[in-house]
């Protein structure tokens, strides 16, 4: 159930309101496909994306899409940075951020456990969440790759360039 709550939370998360900023039409947001493909939405039409059921969901005015995850390298955004809203967390919620070299996650009960392994499976950062604070773990001492973070019962893939 605990599992189910994350999942369903990070969902919520990663669901974000964009709001546009005024001006130039070099604003895009970029799904880039394993294939190689590269898939260019202009911001102007305000495209809103939601993870449902193993799909990046995609819906604009003039179209909708949906990219399976396991086609999909990642998506960017491109020209001016977009605003976006984060909804608030309620208790028992949970919302993940990453960047290049770290993820933060907020909304984790004390005590809970962050674990990040190397594909070889040793254990590289360990971190012990604090109840009302962001907990941050760091790759940035170790090199690019592909790691597993477990979190309590979940884990996810990160991606470090």
């Amino acid at each position: 159930m605990r599992q189910k709550m994350i999942g369903l939370t990070l969902m919520m998360a990663l669901t974000a309101t964009v709001s546009w900023a005024q001006g130039g039409d070099t604003q895009q947001l970029v799904v880039w496909l394993k294939n190689g493909q590269k898939v260019v939405h202009a911001l102007a039409d305000k495209p809103e994306t939601r993870f449902n059921a193993g799909y990046l969901m995609l819906a604009t005015s003039r179209v909708s899409v949906s990219y399976p995850l396991t086609d999909v390298l990642r998506y960017t955004y491109e020209g001016n940075i977009p605003v976006v809203g984060v909804p608030t967390l309620k208790p028992g919620e949970m919302r993940v951020q990453q960047n290049d070299n770290a993820m933060a996650f907020d909304g984790l009960e004390d005590g809970t456990c962050v674990e990040v392994f190397s594909l070889d499976g040793k254990k590289v950062a360990t971190q012990t969440a604090r109840s009302g604070q962001k907990t941050i773990v760091s790759l940035q001492r170790h090199p690019a790759g592909t790691y597993i973070v477990k979190v309590g019962d979940a884990t996810y893939k990160f991606v470090k360039r």
